[in-house]
């Protein structure tokens, strides 16, 4: 990617940026799974609607509970899938991210641009598909992180938005590769 192109997605992102640092500054301090607050915010955040109170109630809990831990993408989706009855991957990654900024998000647009697919809802073993595919994600993060292209990346981040510098480099990326709608993927070579 271009640096003019990487520095269109960051203006893209800069909204963003600031709505995801207040998250995580107010994250550590408040009960997740109590504070209405905290939860319209991330709902706003990360696109979080038209679901059930139930829902929300799970998913909150959850996140609360898990607060002080390290969790997995996979035994998140299957906790959400267990709570909810729904198959939720992208709010899993959400969740599992919030807690551990080193984790990446599952995004349509953030999947396109790194060369990963959505297994199908319809399939039976969709759960199964998407604990594989993000630890694809995984990898491929952890390999275009050292890259010389993921470091330019971090580089313009921290040029454009020197006050978010604390960030993890793999946010950084995130926000960049999520305000991005046209790259096509490249794969990442190993140094």
């Amino acid at each position: 990617m271009t640096i003019a192109k990487i520095r269109d997605a960051l203006l893209k992102a800069e909204k963003g940026i600031t709505q995801y640092a207040v998250l995580m500054h107010e994250f550590p301090k408040v009960d997740v799974s109590l504070d209405v607050d905290f939860q319209r915010k991330y709902n706003a955040f990360y696109r979080v609607q038209r679901r059930q109170m139930a829902w929300y109630l799970s998913y909150y809990t959850l996140m609360q509970k898990l607060k002080e831990t390290k969790p997995l993408f996979a035994d998140v989706l299957d906790e959400i899938y267990r709570l909810t009855g729904r198959y939720e991957p992208s709010f899993a990654s959400k969740l599992v991210a919030t807690i551990d900024p080193l984790k990446p998000i599952w995004d349509i647009h953030i999947l396109k641009n790194t060369g990963h697919g959505a297994p199908s809802y319809a399939s039976k073993n969709k759960l199964a598909l998407a604990k594989v595919a993000y630890a694809s994600l995984e990898d491929w993060y952890e390999k275009f992180l050292d890259s010389a292209e993921g470091k330019l990346y971090i580089s313009e981040f921290d040029q454009f938005a020197p006050d978010y510098c604390g960030l993890t480099a793999l946010k950084k990326v995130d926000f960049i590769l999520w305000q991005t709608r046209s790259i096509p993927a490249k794969k990442v070579r190993s140094t």
